[in-house]
């Protein structure tokens, strides 16, 4: 029996069998599959590493946020306590006079 190309699906890679002989079909579809296969593995993990990236600079940006909060937070409570220092040096040089002043 001999065997005819529409005897079976074309490019399928499949194994037939025609009077106990095997005859070999052409591996190009399995071939095709396997290159499409590993372009799509690729696409799949180019898109997890760009939604990783944005996840990590969105956390940077976070962090970059909160950390210019305390900065601020950390100035102005600075300028306080200096403002609370002068103040307070400003009462320690009137110490003297008001000391002179309640003993007599």
């Amino acid at each position: 029996m001999q065997v005819l190309a529409a005897d079976a699906p074309s490019g399928s890679g499949e194994l037939l069998i025609m009077n106990d002989l095997p005859v070999y079909k052409r591996g190009r579809n399995k071939i095709q599959e396997a290159i499409e296969e590993a372009e799509q593995k690729k696409r799949k993990n180019k898109i997890k590493n760009r939604i990783s990236a944005a996840k990590s600079r969105a956390r940077s940006q976070e962090h970059t946020r909160f950390l210019e909060e305390k900065v601020e937070q950390l100035r102005n409570e600075n300028a306080l306590l200096k403002k609370l220092l002068s103040l307070e040096a400003a009462a320690a040089e009137r110490l003297p006079e008001v000391l002179i002043l309640y003993v007599q």
